[in-house]
């Protein structure tokens, strides 16, 4: 079943999508490096999440661990993308705009391993 979406809808999902990975990442990056840090993609991380984390404070509840914000807000980002999106289409969409970005990303791994496959000649 392919079905046509409009391209505003996708452009939001993908710009939320990355907000969400960045957070995320943020988050991974946290678990290993401190907030005090001068490597500079850990800046650079921090210099982009920075006004997000700042945007989203009024909607952060006070008792998340200063760590798990990204975490949380993330999450956020990620139920805006399942849930209220495809609203904006009509309550049938619920179900299939789901992961664009992600079907995205993995059909190009899929891609990129087959074409290594073929060029190895396995067989494939």
């Amino acid at each position: 079943m392919n079905i046509a979406f409009p391209i505003w809808l996708i452009i939001i999902d993908y710009i939320l999508a990355l907000i969400m990975a960045i957070l995320i990442l943020k988050f991974v990056l946290n678990l290993f490096i401190s907030e005090e840090s001068n490597l500079s993609f850990f800046t650079f991380f921090t210099k982009i999440t920075s006004p997000i984390l700042y945007a989203t404070l009024r909607i952060t509840p006070k008792f998340i661990v200063q760590p798990l914000i990204p975490l949380y807000i993330a999450w956020l980002f990620f139920m805006i993308r399942i849930y209220f999106l495809p609203l904006l289409l009509g309550y049938s969409y619920i179900g299939k705009f789901a992961f664009i970005f992600e079907k995205q990303i993995i059909e190009q791994i899929k891609s990129v391993i087959l074409n290594i496959a073929l060029y190895l000649n396995y067989g494939l």
